[in-house]
């Protein structure tokens, strides 16, 4: 399975790595969400994981997420939005944008896997 990890933080995304890597997952990570149309066509992810707030990049996450829902194969990949903002009105906006699944940072490595098994993309 490809995972696709868009965060611009590096602890961020090492902890996301190394939650993921052991998963036998292939893993890409990137800064910014800026070529998302390329990666999509390059990478070709199952999962994407997407920060709301990617400093340093035109697109934010939620613009990633309606790019991934407007890409001709995406429809259906699982995407992920894992940010440090939280409340009702950035996760409707997430949701409207097409995500799947919302959660908050700080976030436990152990929900997110269990919300990857309840989305049936891991099984053990």
């Amino acid at each position: 399975m490809k995972i696709l990890v868009i965060e611009d933080e590096p602890d961020m995304a090492a902890l996301l790595a190394a939650t993921l890597e052991p998963l036998g997952s292939e893993l890409r990570l990137e800064r910014s969400g800026d070529a998302i149309d390329e990666i999509l066509a390059e990478y070709d992810p199952q999962v994407v994981i997407v920060d709301i707030m990617l400093f340093g990049s035109q697109l934010d996450g939620f613009d990633v997420v309606r790019r991934i829902r407007a890409t001709p194969g995406h429809e259906k990949t699982l995407v992920v939005v894992l940010t440090a903002l939280v409340g009702e009105e950035y996760q409707q906006k997430a949701r409207a944008a097409g995500a799947d699944i919302y959660m908050g940072k700080p976030f436990s490595p152990l929900e997110l896997l269990n919300e990857l098994r309840s989305a049936e993309i891991i099984t053990d």
